[in-house]
């Protein structure tokens, strides 16, 4: 339950109870601060409930709904900024017939997997590309591992140790 809706609760109990408007916004403004409901719509609920309004959740509002926010959508931006990271809203609200503003809402390091650069020496969210292709290595390597029964036995790991064929000579060593 949202804060509105919660204090929209305890506004009809003071409602129910007798409790003055100004005592009742007093009450909120005690109990949740900043965030309380505006003197205006606590005045509002307040007289919903004393016309014995029994919903404390909002009426749903007439208007069209958006078209736009749809998974097709966002799966079509995801291709588009995959097959080429250099498209600009214009041409990705053109070729998809959507708002300009749509398109600037994306959050493009979320929804997307790309993320704008930071100044950090490395970046810490993993990029959309870079999940596809750890995916598809990933069934690459179970297939292998399913068609052939030995194929766990012949991988070596390790960390992050260079391993080399030659002894290495210092360049003193080498003259």
């Amino acid at each position: 339950m949202n804060k509105n809706t919660e204090q929209r609760v305890c506004l009809k109990f003071c409602v129910a109870n007798g409790f003055s408007c100004a005592d009742s916004l007093k009450m909120l403004e005690k109990r949740y601060g900043e965030s309380v409901l505006s003197k205006t719509r606590t005045y509002e609920w307040y007289k919903a409930f004393k016309e014995d309004r029994e919903i404390v959740e909002d009426k749903s509002r007439s208007g069209r709904p958006s078209t736009s926010s749809t998974d097709k959508n966002i799966e079509k931006v995801k291709e588009i900024v995959h097959d080429n990271r250099h498209s600009g809203l214009r041409e990705i609200a053109r070729d998809l017939r959507i708002s300009r503003e749509f398109v600037r809402s994306f959050d493009f390091g979320g929804e997307i997997g790309h993320e704008t650069r930071r100044h950090s020496a490395r970046s810490k969210k993993v990029e959309f590309s870079t999940k596809q292709y750890r995916k598809q290595v990933s069934l690459d390597m179970l297939d292998r591992v399913n068609s052939d029964p030995t194929f766990m036995e012949r991988i070596i790991t390790g960390d992050k140790t260079w391993v080399y064929e030659f002894d290495m000579q210092t360049s003193q060593q080498a003259s």
